[in-house]
C-alpha cells in the first residue's frame, strides 16, 4: 500500500518517517541478490536520501555514510551478513535480536508483544523471526507511521499512535541500537553494515526526539 494525497507537512513527515522504517526493515532482513544490487548501484542510498528530505529533522548526511561498500559480489556480501547478524560457534558477534542488549530476553519479547497486541497485531505463522528481532520492530514502527500518516489525512488525532511511536522506540531500538552499533564497531567488515547501522541510530534517536516532542503537542 502507498500514501497518496499528502497535503500536510505533517502528513508528508509520517509517509516519509514510515518510508525509512520500511526501508530499514529490508535492509536489516536476510539480504537477497536485489538487494545487493540496488546497494552496489546505489539506488538504495539514493532513496534513503530522497525519504529523508521529507523529514523536519536532518539526518541527510547520515544517510550517505558508505552505504555502497558491499563488497566483490554477492556471495561475499551474504556471508558477511551471516558472519556478523546470524551465527557463529558461540552466537553472531552483532546479533539483531533486542533481547541480547537489553537483558532479560523473554521479557523485552514479551513488551514488544504487548505493544504488537494492542494494535490488533500479530506475529505472522509464515515469518521465522522473533518479536525482539530488528525487522520484526521496524515493520511495527512501519505500521504506527503509516497509520498516522492515514489519521492525519482524516483529520483524527494521531496522539495515540506518536505515543506508541516515542514508548517504543525509548524501551527498544533507541535502547539497544546503540550497544549494536559498539559491538559493530569492533569488527572489520563492509563499509555497508556499518554504515547502515550508524545511519539507523542517528534515525531512531532524531525520530524519538520528534515523536516525542509531536506527542505532547497532541496532548488534549
Amino acid at each position: 500500500m502507498q500514501l497518496v494525497n499528502l497535503h500536510t507537512g505533517a502528513e508528508r513527515c509520517a509517509a516519509s518517517r514510515s518510508r525509512l522504517y520500511q526501508l530499514l526493515g529490508l535492509a536489516f532482513a536476510f539480504p537477497d541478490e536485489e538487494l545487493y544490487g540496488a546497494v552496489r548501484e546505489g539506488s538504495f542510498a539514493a532513496v534513503i536520501a530522497d525519504a529523508c528530505r521529507g523529514l523536519p529533522y536532518d539526518v541527510a548526511s547520515a544517510a550517505t555514510l558508505e552505504l555502497g561498500g558491499v563488497g566483490d559480489s554477492y556471495t561475499e556480501f551474504e556471508s558477511e551478513y551471516i558472519r556478523l547478524f546470524d551465527v557463529g560457534a558461540a552466537g553472531p558477534p552483532c546479533p539483531l535480536y533486542a533481547g541480547v542488549y537489553i537483558g532479560d530476553r523473554m521479557k523485552t519479547m514479551e513488551d514488544a508483544t504487548r505493544f504488537y497486541n494492542f494494535f490488533q497485531l500479530r506475529i505472522s505463522s509464515q515469518l521465522r523471526e522473533l518479536p525482539d528481532h530488528i525487522t520484526t520492530e521496524l515493520e511495527f514502527l512501519h505500521y504506527l507511521t503509516f497509520r498516522e500518516a492515514e489519521v492525519r489525512q482524516q483529520g483524527l488525532d494521531p496522539g495515540s499512535l506518536l505515543r506508541a511511536e516515542r514508548d517504543f522506540l525509548a524501551r527498544h531500538l533507541c535502547k539497544w541500537m546503540p550497544r549494536l552499533q559498539a559491538r559493530l564497531a569492533k569488527q572489520t567488515t563492509l563499509p555497508f553494515f556499518s554504515g547502515l547501522v550508524r545511519f539507523a541510530a542517528t534515525f531512531f534517536a532524531a525520530d524519538h526526539a520528534y515523536a516525542s516532542a509531536a506527542a505532547a503537542c497532541a496532548e488534549p
